[in-house]
């Protein structure tokens, strides 16, 4: 199954020239939304939304349209359409193309974040004449530059977040001795992954902390 998956804001012009031009498209998954204090905003991307469900309908491309609880909040979107381009691969689904051409800027850059990590090609359309531009991205998984062992040590960390875990505590949950966890962190540190901060009531210990942008690039696979 090939998949096509875009942003949508007001313009569906801006979204269904992908859909046309990519070949043996069997589904398209969208993500739309607006400022719910918006009246005008929320009709036109409901507008925009059914006129692409029409076309894909007309098609008989099966359609996934995901309405976002708030398209301002950059992480959830990046975690949710990260999430589902995980799923689709999971599946063995191909992903064709990402068109992020429509939604509000932080949908777009989140959009844009995922297609980073996930090595997607991915396409810009025109404003004006709908010309669709491809944007040159890394067309490789960014969780590559990740060795096995440092993303069991992500994991490990972002399911135990709360409890700030000592470099020695970090070794034990993991089963592995301390100067080998040290070594793997010490290169986690320098990809900007994690850092090591003074531990709150004994300042000979550091804390692993998980960066924030770090859920990103895991994804689902916590």
């Amino acid at each position: 199954m090939v998949v096509v998956f875009g942003t949508l804001g007001f313009r569906p012009k801006s979204l269904i020239p992908t859909i046309r031009s990519t070949p043996n498209v069997d589904k398209v998954v969208f993500y739309c939304g607006a400022d719910k204090s918006e009246a005008n905003a929320v009709k036109k991307v409901s507008e925009a939304k059914k006129e692409v469900l029409n076309y894909c309908a007309a098609m008989k491309i099966s359609v996934e349209a995901v309405d976002l609880d708030d398209p301002f909040d950059f992480k959830s979107i990046a975690m949710r359409i990260r999430g589902d381009v995980r799923k689709h691969k999971r599946a063995g689904k191909e992903i064709a193309i990402f068109n992020i051409a429509g939604g509000t800027r932080p949908t777009s850059a989140a959009a844009l974040l995922v297609c980073i990590l996930e090595g997607i090609p991915t396409v810009y359309v025109h404003d004006l004449t709908y010309e669709e531009i491809p944007l040159p991205l890394l067309k490789m998984e960014y969780s590559q530059v990740l060795s096995g062992e440092e993303r069991e040590i992500l994991r490990i960390l972002s399911k135990n977040r709360s409890r700030r875990l000592t470099e020695v505590e970090l070794a034990s949950l993991i089963g592995k001795h301390k100067a080998t966890v040290n070594h793997h962190l010490r290169n986690l540190v320098a990809k900007g992954a994690v850092r090591l901060e003074r531990h709150p009531s004994d300042a000979r210990k550091k804390v692993v902390v998980v960066e924030e942008s770090t859920e990103l690039l895991l994804g689902d696979d916590e």
